[in-house]
């Protein structure tokens, strides 16, 4: 802080070269920079007035640098604007739409779009796309579709971005014929489809259970020569995870390598949980082996679903050695890692490992939930040991409240999946 207000406060600094430091800033993307900037501007140590005026334009580029990894810091920064009455114009109310959206905050981002409109100041297409994107962030379709009407009716052009967002409000608002409709028309409009767009339709397919569309859309990437990168094939293989088709997946990830994109997490994850659904419980601890070789970190979903996979097979004791590893590996164990262990052994019959595992949750601070009770119950049913069961059944009611836990065990639930 100390060397960024000796070099605003040098003799030798005017506005343009205020400019010039801030755009240098945003450039570069040193937004720490940019906050430290901020947030002396905006302090008291800052001489009031500012010894050179900072305008919209030098805040504008403030906002920008900040918007998207310090979005708090931009808001902050744009609060401050305008309790000094410093003028706001579609940049300024884009940028703060564009932190909310980080923020998770889609309502602020919405209440900026219908204050810009409010104060006079003319909405762009950049204003209306975050706005989409908001809306898509909430699953709210229908004010999604009445922007992109209100975007024709500005005389407005509505991009690939603008389509793209209002594609994924459709899907994520269980309205795939219209985001298909909306896909299929983007041809007739003239506007380029690229990979975002792709992976947005593919994962909407799949989310909406046409996975196999899905697949389809990723074939035809391929003969419309528009190359899938690494999100694309992420979400082609969680298509596949959702179809059981596990050989499809291993296939995918090939093909992924072989075009150079590097797999991450994600799609290993994907891959993993496509085989536990397949019932191909040795791939996916093959493709655990595989993520090591390729410097990829596994995480608590990875193993999660690898332990789902050997669960799901019967293996109880191969889940517990990858239970134990992640401890090894510093990965966290959360309440669907524990479920899943304790599925696998109530499948393998395993009462006892079971138990250890419920017992020790306590001690690891993760909660127990229904489905944790369940698994643990028909372990104890499965070993024998009904009396212990039934204690649990008592417990449960006592922690969960009065519904009973399943009659029947459902081995799906376990894991979460």
């Amino acid at each position: 802080m100390a060397q960024v207000e000796a070099l605003l406060l040098d003799q030798g600094l005017v506005a343009h070269n205020l400019t010039t430091l801030l755009l240098s800033v945003k450039r570069r993307q040193k937004w720490r920079v940019a906050a430290l900037v901020s947030e002396w501007a905006l302090s008291e140590a800052a001489p009031q007035p500012f010894p050179l005026p900072m305008t919209t334009m030098h805040y504008n580029i403030l906002l920008s640098a900040c918007a998207r990894s310090a979005p708090k810091i931009a808001l902050k920064t744009f609060e401050r604007m305008r309790s000094r009455g410093v003028e706001l114009n579609a940049v300024t109310i884009n940028t703060a739409m564009t932190a909310a959206v980080a923020l998770d905050n889609c309502d602020a981002a919405l209440e900026l779009f219908e204050e810009m409109r409010r104060s006079g100041v003319l909405p762009t297409t950049i204003s209306y796309n975050t706005a989409i994107n908001a809306c898509a962030l909430q699953a709210d379709a229908e004010r999604a579709l009445a922007l992109f009407r209100e975007m024709k009716l500005d005389g407005l052009e509505r991009t690939t971005v603008t389509y793209t967002g209002l594609i994924r409000a459709c899907s994520e608002g269980g309205q795939l014929d219209k985001a298909m409709a909306l896909f299929t028309y983007m041809e007739v409009a003239g506007v380029e489809r690229n990979a975002v767009t792709y992976c947005v339709a593919i994962n909407g397919c799949t989310r909406n259970g046409q996975w196999e569309l899905g697949l389809q859309l990723l074939h035809e990437m391929a003969r419309k020569g528009i190359p899938p990168d690494t999100q694309v094939f992420n979400a082609a293989i969680s298509a596949c995870e959702k179809g059981r088709a596990s050989e499809t997946a291993l296939k995918l990830l090939r093909q992924m390598r072989q075009m150079g994109c590097r797999p991450t997490a994600v799609t290993y994850g994907a891959a993993i949980s496509a085989c536990e659904k397949g019932g191909e419980w040795e791939k996916a601890l093959a493709l655990l082996d595989q993520m090591a070789e390729d410097n990829v970190k596994p995480n608590t979903i990875v193993y999660s679903a690898a332990i789902s996979a050997c669960g799901a097979a019967g293996e109880w004791e191969a889940a517990l050695r990858l239970f134990n590893d992640m401890e090894r590996l510093r990965i966290p164990r959360n309440n669907i890692v524990y479920n899943a262990a304790i599925g696998a052994c109530a499948r393998g019959r395993a009462w006892q490992p079971a138990l250890a595992l419920f017992d020790s949750m306590e001690k690891a601070k993760v909660q127990k939930d229904r489905v944790t009770y369940n698994a643990v119950v028909r372990a104890c049913e499965r070993g024998g040991e009904y009396q212990v069961a039934f204690d649990l059944r008592m417990e449960a009611a006592s922690v969960l409240g009065p519904e009973p836990l399943a009659t029947t065990y459902d081995d799906t639930r376990v894991g979460g999946s």
